[in-house]
């Protein structure tokens, strides 16, 4: 994997190994040896010196990056995906890196790549796989790292993802045809059933698809109401079209015995999906849902939980939020809470969780009341928070605009994507303020309308052409989308799921904020801007840019004028932190 992921593996993983001086001593020691030894393209002797390192730390995830890399370039491919996938298990964050994870499978796998090129030529003829792949399948289809990928987190790139989208076409017309599958074939039937649950089955379908689904979801059917037996691959074949549980009495295929690969796809469709009905009623109701626009943005995420995730960052050293800010902003004029315990965040609309397991995790002492509108999305995040972060956390169904006679005050505030929801985002800033502790700290994300002219263009062309908000309509958008210079929305990881595309581009509530409003949210009640999260390039293309007038990373005036350059800047949000006087 490239320097990127080195770094951030390097910085997470070798910290966590090291819980003892002598044996992280040693540890960090033959690390650098076999670094050396990597450089000076001494694999064998590499190789031997990563395997040390990790029969001393066997969670040591740069050491199983650099060993895969070693491996891969000893032309060992296989052994190598195995130890990129334990790199990935060990710390999930880097499945952001999308791209250059989707370069290294690719290296290992060029068929995999050809053919990625042959059926986006083709497109939209689904080529079978004999074209796609020739007789490579099972050797393709047994990769660690695709096997992983394909499990772990949606596909966003439209090649990839149309791919995917002809071999599930492929293998569903084998099995509507009962011909003879492999146990491998079944395996990544599986896999790639996994990808479509999470991606909640964005992918194209043909009426020739509708009509070769609908014969396999009769034999499963029919089979369920007589005792028949069912195959394994019917049942990939379903998932790969439709979520388990939406079976009639789904529950009764727990009581057969399967295949592993079949049993773990019937954790993630069905025992999730009961896990999560089960925890309903132990989700704590703060406050009524009355408000209008309210109740309208509960319903679109009680259909579309959002984001879908799978897995949590691993391998997080917490820190302290003094810690964290000035790493953030060197410069930044801000009071330290000295806190580095019994630091009481509250996350403002948690959707599914995602942003409290983080914060739970990312920061030394904290405990975080998470609440959100959607019951269905905190079912999901109760259920996937991890055992050793879950006592830290409190999940609880309320609405910001009914929060302010909440008595409980805070040391941390995090509202990220939440409050351009609302009709009036200033007045849920405002009430969340008031719950903010004197000297407190507020993380907030909102729309830049400059960073999101093609989206709104977008949702311009699906109001003028009358798309639903079903997932048929959904997918059909999306494919007439991808006909027109609009498809730069690609450029949206949230383009790449149902949930997450319908909060981007159908949203029923979205506010368009520039940062001269910003700015003056900020000076009437008088607090402290201490700047915007960035990359560093960004940061450094800032700088130079004022460089002969002078400059300041807070100066809002300056990056109103620097957006208005390069009116992307902010195309994710506006994300910044500021501080309560």
């Amino acid at each position: 994997m490239n320097r990127k992921q080195r770094r951030a593996t390097t910085k997470l993983g070798s910290r966590a190994s090291a819980t003892s001086s002598d044996p992280g001593e040693q540890i960090s020691q033959l690390f650098s040896e076999a670094a050396s030894q990597e450089r000076a393209r001494k694999f064998d002797d590499a190789v031997r010196t990563y395997k040390r390192v990790l029969a001393l730390d066997a969670n040591h995830a740069e050491a199983c990056n650099n060993l895969g890399r070693v491996l891969q370039a000893q032309g060992k491919t296989k052994d190598a995906s195995l130890y990129y996938v334990r790199s990935l298990a060990l710390m999930p964050q880097l499945l952001e890196q999308y791209a250059e994870i989707c370069a290294t499978l690719f290296s290992l796998q060029p068929r995999l790549a050809e053919a990625i090129r042959r059926q986006a030529a083709a497109w939209p003829q689904r080529l079978p796989l004999n074209d796609l792949l020739g007789g490579d399948l099972d050797a393709i289809a047994t990769d660690p790292l695709f096997l992983h990928l394909l499990q772990s987190a949606p596909v966003r790139d439209v090649a990839f993802e149309r791919l995917l989208t002809a071999i599930r076409h492929s293998l569903l017309r084998v099995t509507a045809a009962g011909l003879p599958v492999s146990g491998q074939q079944v395996s990544f039937a599986c896999a790639l059933a996994r990808q479509c649950f999470i991606n909640e089955y964005v992918f194209a379908i043909t009426s020739q698809e509708n009509e070769e689904f609908s014969l396999v979801r009769d034999v499963i059917a029919n089979a369920l109401a007589s005792g028949a037996a069912i195959e394994p691959m019917q049942l990939a074949a379903f998932a790969m079209y439709a979520p388990l549980h939406s079976v009639p009495s789904a529950a009764a295929l727990l009581e057969r015995k399967w295949t592993p690969a079949v049993d773990e796809l019937l954790d993630q469709h069905v025992r999730d999906h009961l896990r999560e009905r089960d925890l309903r009623d132990s989700i704590l109701r703060l406050t009524p849902i009355d408000d209008e626009v309210s109740q309208r943005v509960r319903r679109q995420y009680e259909e579309n939980p959002y984001p879908r995730w799978v897995h949590a960052a691993g391998q997080v050293v917490p820190t302290s939020i003094d810690r964290y800010l000035r790493e953030q902003f060197p410069t930044g004029a801000f009071t330290p809470l000295n806190k580095n315990e019994n630091l009481d965040v509250l996350v403002a609309g948690c959707g599914t969780g995602q942003i409290a397991v983080a914060s739970a995790q990312k920061y030394l002492g904290a405990r975080v009341l998470a609440l959100d509108l959607s019951l269905t999305s905190l079912c999901y995040a109760k259920r996937s928070t991890p055992r050793d972060v879950a006592p830290r956390i409190e999940y609880a169904q309320a609405d910001i605009l009914k929060l302010a006679p909440l008595e409980r005050r805070f040391d941390m505030i995090d509202s990220s994507g939440v409050l351009h929801h609302m009709a009036d985002p200033f007045e849920g800033w405002r009430i969340l303020l008031s719950l903010l502790r004197p000297g407190g700290l507020m993380h907030v994300g909102l729309y830049s309308e400059a960073g999101r002219r093609d989206v709104w263009a977008a949702r311009k062309f699906i109001a003028d052409r009358r798309f639903g908000t079903t997932p048929d309509e959904i997918r059909r958008c999306r494919q007439k989308l991808l006909e027109t210079p609009l498809g730069s929305v690609v450029r949206f990881t949230d383009f790449f799921t149902t949930s997450e595309c319908r909060d981007l581009l159908f949203h029923v509530q979205e506010a368009r904020l520039n940062i001269p409003m910003l700015k003056a949210f900020i000076a009437k009640h008088g607090l402290t801007f201490l700047g915007f999260e960035f990359g560093l390039p960004v940061l450094q293309q800032y700088r130079s840019h004022f460089a002969s007038s002078g400059w300041a990373w807070t100066d809002l005036d300056r990056w109103h004028a620097f957006e208005g350059e390069n009116p992307n800047t902010f195309s994710g949000m506006y994300q910044f932190w500021i501080q309560k006087p």
